[in-house]
C-alpha cells in the first residue's frame, strides 16, 4: 500500500512538474483551434518560421539580416519581408527597414531592393497588392527651413535641424533587384496649422479634419517615441474593392484611411480620385482630440500597431481589426483587440455629421477589457481573423501568440521559444522573443499548395509535455469541385462552368503572384478572354466564400 501511494504521489509530482515546466512552444491546443500553420519572424533574429499546430517546424527561412519590421507569407507561396541592411543617413530607430525582399519556399531570393539613402528609407511595414505591386512606408528628411514654411513652430523642431516626414510609395518590381515608383503620397501635402497666419495652410483643424496639424504632437510628447518622428506610421493595409489604404499613425493614436485611386498629382492635392478629396484623409479614428473634435479624455486608441481590413469570405469581412497596445492610457496599461465598423455611404465614402468626430463612438467588439483577458504588449503586435471564424492574437512584445474562439476562449497558445536566433530549452522563461507580426493559415491556404509540409522537430530544445495531435480537417469544397475551367489555347480564353451558379471571383495569376485580371461571375457558363501576356505557366483562381480552387494552365504563343 505504501509503495502504491508513493508511486501515485511521484506520478502526481511529475505531472505537476511537466505542467509548470511548459513555458515555451505550444502551451495549449484543442480541437476548436484552426488546424493550420503559424508564421512569424522574430524582431531580434534573422530568420522566419512556419510551425504547425503542435509547434513542429515546417519551414525556416534564414535571411542573415534582421526584419525591419514586417514579414508576410503570401498566397502565391512567396515571403514578403522587410529587412535591415547596413544603414546610412540620419535615421536611428529600432523601426528602420531600408530593404525589401521576396523569397521563395526554399529561401531563394526572387527579388530584393534597398530603399536606403542619406535622405529617405523604408520603415516598419509594406503590403503586397493584388496587381503584384507593393505599397511601402518610407521616412523622408524635412529640414528646418521647409518645416517653418509648412507652419511648424520653430521651438518644436528637433535640435538636429530636421524631422522625419512620412511618404507612402507604390512600387513595381523589375527584374531581380530593381523597382519603379508608380504612385506616391506624402503627408507634407496635407498639413494644417494655426501657428503662422502668413502661411497658406493656416486654418482651424476642427474645421478641416481631413488634414493633419503639423504642430501635433509636441517634441516633449510622451508618445512621440523620437523627437524627430512625430507621425510614426507603423502599419499599412490595402483594400482593392474600395481602392483605399489603411494606416496606423502611432504618435497621434489614430488610424487613417486614404484614397489610392488618385494619381500622384491628385494625391498631393485636395481634389480628385474616386472620393473627390485627393490625398486628404478620408477617415480617421482613435483620437478625435488630434483634430480638436473631442477632449483627450475621449481618446480610444493608445499606441496601436497592427491594423487590417478583414478579407472577403471571412467572418466580419470588410470590418477593421486593430491591436490597441494600450500603453499610456489612463490607469493601468492593458492591450485590447478591437473590431471597428466605420460608417460609410453606398459608394464607400465615410460619413461625418456636422462638427462631430468620425464615428463610431466605440468599437463593435472588444477583447482584452476583462480581468481574465490579459495579454499586454507595449509595442509591436497584431490580430487576424481566421478562416474558421476564430481570431489569432499576437502580443508581440512578449512573443505570445494565441487563438480565441467567438466566445473568447483561448483554444491554442504558442510562446515563441527564441532569443534572436537561439532557441530556449523547455522549462526556461523566455525573453527577447518579440515579433512584429504573426499569422496563421489553414491547410488549404494557396501558398501552402505543392510544398513539403513534413514535420521537423520543435524549435525549442527538449520535448514538449503537451499532448498534441495534428487533426487534418480540410473544409469540404463540394461546390467548387463541380466547377470546371476549360482553357482554349487557340482562342486564348477561359470558359468557367459553374452549374450551381456560385458567386465567384475569377482571377488569372502569374508565377510571381501578380494578378493579371480579376472578374466576378454567378452565371452557369461564362467566357473570359485572356489579355496579351507572355508565354508561361499561369494559375486560374476561383474564390467563393473563403473557398479557393486553383487550376494551372500553360499559355503558349
Amino acid at each position: 500500500m505504501f509503495c502504491k501511494k508513493a508511486f501515485l504521489l511521484l506520478t502526481s509530482f511529475l505531472i505537476t512538474f511537466n505542467i509548470i515546466a511548459q513555458t515555451i512552444g505550444v502551451t495549449h491546443t484543442s480541437e476548436e483551434s484552426l488546424q493550420g500553420y503559424t508564421f512569424f519572424s522574430p524582431f531580434s533574429g534573422t530568420k522566419a518560421y512556419l510551425v504547425d499546430n503542435c509547434g513542429y517546424l515546417i519551414n525556416e527561412w534564414d535571411r542573415g539580416t534582421r526584419p525591419g519590421l514586417s514579414a508576410y507569407f503570401l498566397d502565391n507561396g512567396l515571403m514578403l519581408r522587410t529587412f535591415k541592411p547596413s544603414l546610412v543617413g540620419p535615421f536611428t530607430s529600432a523601426s528602420n527597414a531600408g530593404g525589401l525582399e521576396l523569397v521563395d519556399w526554399n529561401n531563394n531570393t526572387v527579388w530584393a531592393h534597398e530603399f536606403n539613402t542619406a535622405t529617405w528609407l523604408s520603415h516598419h511595414d509594406a503590403v503586397y497588392m493584388p496587381n503584384g505591386n507593393i505599397l511601402v512606408l518610407t521616412w523622408e528628411l524635412v529640414f528646418t527651413d521647409e518645416l517653418i514654411d509648412l507652419g511648424r513652430d520653430p521651438n518644436e523642431i528637433a535640435n538636429e535641424g530636421y524631422m522625419w516626414s512620412e511618404r507612402i510609395i507604390e512600387i513595381e518590381t523589375i527584374g531581380s533587384d530593381d523597382m519603379n515608383i508608380v504612385w506616391e503620397w506624402q503627408i507634407r501635402d496635407h498639413y494644417i496649422q494655426n501657428f503662422d497666419p502668413s502661411k497658406l495652410n493656416f486654418g482651424v483643424v476642427s474645421e478641416h479634419p481631413e488634414l493633419f496639424n503639423i504642430n501635433l504632437p509636441e517634441l516633449n510628447s510622451n508618445n512621440s517615441n523620437s523627437t524627430r518622428d512625430w507621425n510614426h506610421f507603423n502599419a499599412i493595409d490595402y483594400n482593392q474593392d474600395l481602392d483605399q489604404i489603411l494606416i496606423s499613425v502611432r504618435n497621434s493614436d489614430e488610424i487613417w484611411i486614404l484614397d489610392h485611386s488618385t494619381t500622384t498629382a491628385e494625391a498631393a492635392s485636395h481634389e480628385g480620385g474616386l472620393y473627390g478629396k485627393g490625398g486628404d484623409i478620408l477617415y480617421r479614428w482613435g483620437n478625435a482630440s488630434a483634430y480638436e473634435r473631442a477632449s483627450v479624455g475621449d481618446q480610444k486608441l493608445f499606441g496601436q500597431h497592427g491594423i487590417n481590413w478583414i478579407k472577403d469570405g471571412l467572418e466580419d469581412a470588410g470590418k477593421i481589426l486593430i491591436y490597441n497596445n494600450g500603453n499610456g492610457q489612463p490607469g493601468p496599461d492593458f492591450s485590447t483587440v478591437n473590431l471597428l465598423v466605420p460608417p460609410q455611404d453606398a459608394n464607400g465614402g465615410y460619413l461625418l455629421i456636422g462638427d462631430e468626430p468620425f464615428g463610431p463612438e466605440d468599437p463593435e467588439w472588444t477583447y482584452g477589457d476583462q480581468p481574465a483577458e490579459n495579454f499586454y504588449s507595449p509595442f509591436l503586435s497584431n490580430a487576424q481573423r481566421l478562416v474558421n471564424g476564430n481570431t489569432l492574437v499576437n502580443a508581440g512584445s512578449p512573443g505570445h501568440v494565441f487563438e480565441i474562439d467567438p466566445d473568447k476562449n483561448i483554444v491554442w497558445e504558442y510562446i515563441i521559444p527564441l532569443s534572436g536566433d537561439f532557441p530556449f530549452t523547455q522549462g526556461q522563461n523566455p525573453n527577447n522573443n518579440a515579433t512584429f507580426r504573426a499569422y496563421k493559415f489553414g491547410p488549404d491556404f494557396p501558398g501552402l499548395q505543392g510544398v513539403d509540409l513534413t514535420q521537423g522537430s520543435t524549435i525549442e530544445l527538449g520535448n514538449s509535455p503537451v499532448d498534441c495531435e495534428i487533426i487534418v480537417d480540410v473544409i469540404e469544397r463540394n461546390d467548387l469541385a463541380n466547377i470546371n475551367v476549360i482553357y482554349d489555347p487557340v482562342d486564348k480564353s477561359i470558359l468557367v462552368e459553374n452549374p450551381n451558379r456560385l458567386d465567384l471571383r475569377v482571377s488569372l495569376v502569374d508565377i510571381s503572384g501578380k494578378t493579371l485580371f480579376l472578374k466576378s461571375t454567378n452565371l452557369d457558363l461564362e467566357l473570359f478572354h485572356i489579355p496579351a501576356i507572355p508565354v508561361g505557366i499561369y494559375f486560374v483562381q476561383l474564390l467563393n466564400n473563403g473557398a479557393l480552387k486553383v487550376d494551372k494552365i500553360f499559355i503558349g504563343r
